[in-house]
């Protein structure tokens, strides 16, 4: 409409205008442009952001940019609103992203990315287990903040745009740039190096993810130490390919025999006779690390195979039915039921970067990169209950299996809750005088689910 009025001059010119659109000049009175807001969201991050909605009463139309849109960067329409997602790159450092209203308004949101997060931000590292639920997180969260409050960022495992292992980032800005932590140990370790901004008055890495429980060598919960601080439920099972070699249901005995290659072909197992191929991720893994205190295994024989990615069903070692992989249940769940297809059945990047386009009632992070995997059923219990959307983890799952996740935070003395101040808004238990918004908010509730994990009567309990 700004176009079609800067043709015409004069009142006369307007009204013919709006006689050939079929519309009356009382209905369609020029619709004031808003004044444009601007957004700042940092690059390298997964997160997102929502623009300034229409009118109340209107719909979006479409949505336009200037420059356009990252292919990496997607823009999720509901009803009058729009919410950005994805992972922006440094540069260009700004787009003027606008709103085309049924109205016949248009609304533009100015979108300023900045190199880093600002170094008062809260950012982590760490596991891959939840780092889509973090993801999403960190846009959720941060939409209920005020101006000036501490947002939350966070950093995946692996790059979400080309997936390299290890790749450089630099986590704050006034932060050296660090090799990217791959697990939860990794996550744990760079966190604990308590490395500061270059003037000294904030962490480059406020906490890490983890996807296993405190052990021997990290710090003490005390003075200098750190908490562990419970955030949900997960469930650990092994995956096999849905035509596999193997028996639908394993016993910790029977795995311990396969992790320690005692036993190596699937029939000594109750499966066909055929040699086992025993998967585990890498080294540092929190997956990894919990599975393995699960079946009673110290150190995984030789016969064990530690070089593929967790929770990443379409890596080519596993195409056989010879494998099985540990696999975090709720991984499995959001993978499998509520995101986005990949592009191809690798799920590589494209050429722009893009493994899947996430739609409006899909989780906007993460892939389905669970390929052809099922997973199956320890010492007689299934590690699933319901179906499709409504799938959960089994609550009555094998004990040894069930796995708490947590976030790893500096051990504070001054607060009931051993919790830093700055992040209790968002890690605090329900029940603290000031609730924590990743226990108590029903958007967060939601988004657990929605990741596949069980909500803990424990969350916000720091250990």
């Amino acid at each position: 409409m700004r176009r079609i009025r800067k043709a015409f001059a004069g009142a006369t010119a307007t009204a013919t205008v709006l006689g050939v659109l079929g519309l009356t000049a009382v209905a369609q009175a020029a619709p004031a442009i808003a004044a444009t807001i601007t957004k700042k969201i940092p690059a390298g991050v997964e997160t997102a952001v929502g623009l300034t909605a229409c009118p109340t009463g209107n719909t979006v139309s479409s949505v336009t940019s200037s420059p356009a849109l990252p292919a990496t960067v997607n823009a999720i329409k509901n009803a009058n609103k729009v919410k950005l997602s994805g992972d922006w790159p440094a540069s260009p450092a700004s787009y003027t992203v606008t709103l085309h209203c049924s109205g016949g308004s248009t609304v533009p949101t100015k979108v300023s990315v900045l190199a880093a997060p600002a170094e008062t931000a809260a950012v982590s590292v760490g596991s891959d287990t939840d780092e889509s639920l973090f993801d999403q997180f960190s846009g959720d969260y941060n939409a209920t903040l005020k101006s000036g409050a501490v947002q939350e960022y966070n950093w995946d495992a692996t790059n979400p745009v080309t997936e390299a292992i290890g790749d450089s980032i630099t986590t704050k800005s006034g932060c050296s740039s660090i090799a990217r932590p791959d697990g939860s140990s990794a996550g744990i370790t760079a966190f604990d190096a308590n490395v500061k901004t270059s003037d000294g008055k904030q962490f480059c890495i406020d906490f890490a993810r983890s996807a296993r429980g405190r052990s021997s060598s990290d710090p003490a919960f005390g003075p200098g130490g750190v908490a562990f601080v419970t955030l949900a439920q997960d469930a650990i099972t092994y995956a096999t390919q849905t035509t596999t070699d193997a028996p639908a249901n394993l016993t910790t005995a029977q795995l311990a025999a396969i992790y320690n290659c005692t036993d190596t072909n699937w029939s000594q197992v109750g499966g066909k006779n055929a040699a086992i191929q025993a998967f585990l991720p890498q080294t540092g893994s929190g997956l990894r690390s919990s599975f393995l205190t699960a079946i009673g295994v110290a150190s995984p024989g030789s016969c064990v195979n530690s070089s593929v990615q967790q929770n990443q069903g379409v890596d080519p070692l596993l195409k056989t039915p010879q494998a099985l992989v540990p696999y975090s249940v709720a991984k499995f769940i959001a993978q499998k039921f509520h995101s986005a297809a990949c592009l191809n059945t690798a799920c590589t990047p494209n050429s722009n970067g893009v493994v899947c386009v996430p739609a409006a009632g899909l989780n906007q992070f993460g892939c389905n990169e669970h390929g052809t995997l099922k997973i199956n059923s320890v010492n007689g219990t299934v590690p699933t209950a319901g179906s499709g959307k409504s799938m959960t983890i089994n609550p009555s799952f094998s004990a040894a299996f069930l796995n708490n996740i947590y976030d790893v935070v500096r051990y504070d003395s001054t607060t009931p809750d051993h919790i830093p101040a700055y992040l209790e808004p968002q890690f605090a238990a329900a029940s603290a005088a000031v609730p924590g918004w990743n226990c108590s908010a029903a958007t967060a509730k939601a988004d657990l689910k929605n990741y596949g994990f069980l909500l803990s009567p424990l969350c916000g309990l720091a250990s």
